[in-house]
């Protein structure tokens, strides 16, 4: 499906306190929140940290009238906030957008909502875990649900306690599980568009805080299909950005380190069903898709957290570093995208600062991430434990194997800072299934970064790519460098439950490509016909590593040959 739903997660020229920098040895890096630029002074900075997008998540839904019907396109008129579908302002001649946190299941809430959480310690016993409730309890912009229209209900994020599994700061944790989509004008139908799921550890303190929400301020909807809110809650008692993950008018749901020896599992019961492909930021990745007895989707995933590095900087507008500005010089109209800081300038929507906050993960922004990077020595200033896993629109249509699957194609997750958020790319001329990744060479503490690569695919798919058999399957991984050269990585894979599952752990960055190469055994006829054209067997590719001083490279052909300069190795 093709992704037409454009989300803005923060608000144009937004005004904020100043805010501590979070580096402070007493805040961990899971408590990181977007602030001003030091000193208000005018900046051009960047931030390059998804689980932002999952923390302070409200229910939403809204309903738009615009000068005409193209999305992307079409100015916006008039915004609502709706609580249920079909009211006189919120009908089916409108657009429509929702942002949803689904809930816990219960007797009231029988669909499109959590029906478990899970946790294995590492000797793999199950550990008890109890629901603690809503929270916030009452989220301000709860929305009914409406199964005919395909509209998940919006309530609110829950707690659950964990006795066994205790953090720094004790045993209870937040589950984030949104799904957002649009609804054309005219059309009865709303489409789930996107799915987050995220967990973290926290604990609780109280105050006064000025909770997120959305805007009816047309002015924040630049186009039809643009959903302006912010995320971020201010803390009323001291003037500054609030460091929560989540919060109510009184309490603050601080985040804390994930332990890494816990596999956390969420199983969901979805009436609005998910297809396509999960990117996330799991260890051990496990998925499992059944369907209910009322044909409901069910889904189970689990995995242990990572350490992701991440990436947050501003620098004075007069001291911006050669390798951004060099960058933005040749694409000038990609330096005005991102959300404004402070005061707009007199007579203009212009913001004195400027943070670039919308790289989405796709191919094309490689080179911004990695210019940014160099920016920052190639050391991530922070590294914070994540859990969560999303759904992507993005990727290729890998010869119509992704397209026509109703179901989930499969889950890609890493720890990697910027990455393709779509399946692998099939690679015509290797063969091979290609999936880029780009993080900082080294972590805060100066270590380098080891990067990780879980792929689960559905194993009828990977024979579709490839015009498979049933026949068992087997893999070769190997990490290609930015420069070409080859990179030793651990490899595992294994089929199971009409899964595959690949891991590659242990190499480095900045941009490698992880290259996965499915093959499988011929299977001898059963009953050769003696009349029969035989085809000419196929001649086999072999492969041989070359290498010219500190070069390596790998080629591959039916009669291999090390390039001019190359001697075989």
């Amino acid at each position: 499906m093709k992704k037409i739903f454009i989300a803005f997660c923060t608000v144009f020229a937004l005004t904020l306190g100043v805010f501590s920098p979070v580096s402070a040895a007493d805040i961990p890096d899971e408590q990181f929140v977007i602030s001003s630029p030091p000193g208000n002074v005018p900046s051009f900075g960047v931030v390059i940290e998804d689980s932002q997008k999952l923390k302070n998540t409200f229910s939403t839904l809204q309903a738009f009238t615009s000068d005409g019907t193209q999305v992307g396109t079409s100015k916006v008129l008039s915004v609502n906030n709706c609580f249920e579908y079909g009211t006189a302002e919120c009908g089916q001649d409108k657009f429509m957008n929702f942002m949803a946190n689904l809930g816990y299941c219960s007797q009231e809430l029988t669909t499109d909502c959590v029906q478990g959480v899970t946790a294995t310690n590492s000797a793999g016993k199950k550990l008890a875990v109890n629901y603690v409730g809503a929270f916030p309890e009452k989220m301000a912009y709860a929305f009914k649900g409406n199964l005919q229209a395909n509209l998940p209900t919006g309530g609110s994020t829950f707690l659950v306690d964990i006795p066994e599994a205790p953090h720094v700061a004790g045993t209870q944790y937040l589950v984030v599980a949104q799904a957002t989509g649009i609804k054309v004008a005219g059309n009865p139908l709303f489409n789930v568009n996107d799915f987050s799921l995220g967990i973290f550890a926290v604990s609780k303190v109280t105050g006064r805080y000025q909770i997120t929400g959305p805007t009816t301020e047309v002015a924040a909807f630049k186009v039809l299909g643009m959903v302006s809110n912010q995320r971020v809650p201010f803390d009323q008692s001291t003037g500054t950005t609030a460091r929560c993950a989540q919060s109510s008018a009184t309490e603050c749901l601080l985040a804390w380190p994930l332990p890494l020896d816990i596999d956390f599992g969420l199983s969901l019961k979805m009436h609005a069903k998910i297809n396509g492909w999960l990117h996330g930021r799991t260890n051990n990745t496990v998925a499992e898709i059944n369907t209910a007895a009322d044909g409901d989707q069910v889904i189970q995933v689990s995995g242990r957290a990572s350490i992701v590095p991440s990436v947050y900087a501003w620098f004075p507008k007069t001291d911006i570093p050669k390798q951004v500005a060099d960058y933005y010089a040749t694409r000038p109209e990609e330096s005005a995208y991102g959300t404004g800081f402070g005061d707009r300038l007199a007579g203009s929507l212009v913001s004195p600062s400027l943070l670039k906050d919308y790289l989405d993960y796709r191919e094309s922004q490689f080179p911004e991430a990695i210019a940014w990077y160099s920016a920052l020595k190639d050391k991530a200033p922070m590294a914070p434990t994540q859990w969560s896993i999303r759904s992507t629109n993005s990727g290729s249509d890998q010869k119509g194997c992704f397209r026509n699957n109703a179901s989930l194609s499969g889950i890609v997750a890493t720890n990697s800072n910027f990455f393709v958020s779509g399946p692998p790319v099939y690679n015509q001329t290797e063969n091979s299934l290609d999936y880029k990744v780009a993080s900082p060479h080294f972590l805060p503490n100066g270590e380098v970064f080891k990067g990780t690569y879980n792929l689960l695919m559905r194993s009828s798919v990977a024979r579709c790519i490839y015009g498979f058999t049933a026949a068992p399957v087997s893999a070769t991984v190997s990490i290609v460098a930015a420069d070409g050269t080859a990179q030793v990585a651990t490899t595992v894979l294994g089929e199971k439950n009409g899964w595959l599952y690949l891991t590659a752990s242990g190499f480095t960055f900045s941009s490698p490509t992880v290259r996965v190469k499915l093959t499988q055994a011929v299977e001898p006829a059963a009953n050769p016909s003696p009349t029969a054209a035989s085809k000419p067997a196929a001649l086999k590719k072999t492969s041989i590593n070359c290498v010219k001083g500190k070069m390596t490279k790998k080629v591959t052909a039916v009669n291999p040959k090390c390039p001019t300069g190359y001697k075989k190795r």
